[in-house]
């Protein structure tokens, strides 16, 4: 038995075929059994270690059908595996420990927070198992390209039902997360003007994954900044520059605009179309965020639903997201594209299916189907708004030194500490301490100090207590009211 040594336990719980099988293995992977090295006869290793013939031919034959070793007729088993090919070799320098240590907070004022605990676990869960069944195994095979047509069917009802998007479910693409439908819109625009150096458009604090991906892409980019207008207590985007610039293709937040939560007027949506339809190489991405959280009025109603009213060739590609009406996990987007755009589409990424699992696709369209869906929107909408406005009450003996902006939509405030010496560093650093995670808003060419203060995963005693945390460890006082 040279060269080679066992251990095996027959005390064990793990069969004697999968201990030897597992050594002899180490043993040719550890590089002591070489390549073209003979291997002990079945028979004598069984009599060398007191076993069965069939226990040390399991553990062969498993060897064998791994490649591990190979058998010659009349000559015996040999390793037929080149360590070196496959392996770096063991080094003596020990693996650097990762550095990176997650720290906690007790607070975590993260504004793309969800609220989970009114998730609708059960109604969830009978969704689910009646998903899984064999009378659906049907699902267990590809789908639809663009997803599949009951989920659409249901998001087009919703869509036309609360945001007045007025389609066809063949205008509805399903993808995994805003960032793919971006992806695949960026590769279509290039299919239907080959050649031309489209030049893009957004918000000065539009959502940056959509800003890097352009980027990536190599695709100009303006960068629409906020500027006061008289009449207006907040800043607004400066329409006037898109439309003396050479943009081809917008994106923005119309319903909700990063960071004040601002809503573009009729009469600057009207703007914004009258420029899309000025040239045939212009259109808008309207991402709809946070459109259903509105706690005053009605939400208003979509930019495409503007545009299809007044035009049949449609300049608008909406866009919609699960991420805050259900969960963020959940991983689905929805883009409704204009009849113009949807043959090149489809000849464009016909190859690709879809990239939201099939499974899950059916599973939210039985819960938007049962009305469970609505039900849960409803009650998170009452939810984010009581918190809003206790959030507001909270915060308003400070406003001598704090003023908020975004009350009306959303489950974030702005916090603009506009009487603030200190710098956000200094500011933030404070907050840490007494175990307060702040998300800072970067600002240009300014020494405004701005926060974001999200209290979606919030309850309301956590918000008394963050709130008192935070004043005190800034050294604010409250005013008694007048």
């Amino acid at each position: 038995m040279k060269n080679m040594t066992f251990q095996l336990d027959k005390q064990r719980r793990e069969p004697l075929y999968v201990q030897l099988y597992r050594q002899i293995k180490q043993e040719i992977t550890n590089g002591r059994l070489v390549y073209g090295e003979q291997l002990p006869s079945k028979r004598k290793i069984a009599d060398y270690l007191t076993l069965s013939l069939n226990t040390v031919e399991t553990a062969y034959g498993q060897l064998l059908a791994e490649g591990y070793i190979e058998s010659r007729a009349r000559k015996g088993f040999f390793v037929h595996f080149h360590t070196e090919q496959f392996f770096i070799q063991n080094q003596k320098t020990p693996l650097s420990p990762v550095t990176k240590i997650e720290r906690y907070f007790r607070y975590d004022l993260n504004p793309h927070r969800v609220d989970t605990a009114l998730f609708p676990f059960s109604r969830y869960k009978k969704t689910v198992k009646n998903s899984l069944s064999a009378a659906n195994r049907h699902l267990l095979c590809l789908g639809e390209k663009q997803g599949e047509s009951v989920l659409r069917e249901q998001i087009r009802q919703y869509l036309y039902a609360s945001r007045g998007v007025s389609c066809s479910i063949e205008q509805i693409v399903l993808g995994a997360g805003v960032e793919t439908c971006i992806n695949q819109l960026i590769l279509l625009f290039d299919q239907r003007y080959p050649g031309q150096c489209l030049q893009y458009a957004m918000e000065q604090y539009g959502y940056p994954v959509v800003e890097q991906l352009l980027m990536l892409f190599g695709k100009p980019l303006l960068k629409l900044p906020l500027f006061n207008q008289a009449f207006r207590s907040e800043p607004k985007i400066d329409l006037q520059l898109l439309v003396q610039s050479a943009v081809n293709i917008l994106y923005l937040t119309p319903s909700h605009q990063y960071p004040y939560g601002n809503i573009l007027s009729v009469n600057e949506r009207h703007q914004l179309l009258e420029w899309a339809h000025r040239q045939d190489d212009r259109y808008i991405i309207e991402d709809d965020y946070d459109s259903e959280f509105r706690y005053i009025g009605k939400p208003i109603p979509s930019l495409q639903h503007l545009d299809s009213s007044l035009s049949t060739q449609s300049k608008v590609i909406y866009l919609g997201s699960f991420s805050k009406l259900l969960m963020p996990s959940l991983r689905v987007t929805f883009m409704v594209l204009p009849l113009s755009l949807l043959p090149l589409y489809q000849s464009t990424f016909g190859l690709l299916n879809n990239t939201v699992p099939r499974l899950t696709q059916h599973i939210l369209a039985q819960f938007m189907q049962s009305g469970e869906f609505e039900k849960h929107i409803h009650k998170m909408r009452t939810n984010y708004r009581k918190k809003m406005e206790l959030l507001c009450r909270l915060l308003q003996p400070y406003r001598h030194v704090i003023r908020y902006h975004g009350e009306h939509s959303g489950f974030y405030l702005l916090l603009d500490l506009y009487q603030e010496s200190r710098s956000v560093a200094q500011l933030q650093m404070l907050a840490e301490k007494c175990g307060i995670k702040l998300y800072p808003v970067k600002q240009h060419n300014t020494d405004k100090k701005y926060f974001s203060f999200g209290f979606g995963n919030l309850e309301h005693d956590e918000l008394h207590e963050a709130v008192a945390l935070l004043m005190n460890a800034w050294g604010y006082e409250g005013e008694a009211a007048a």
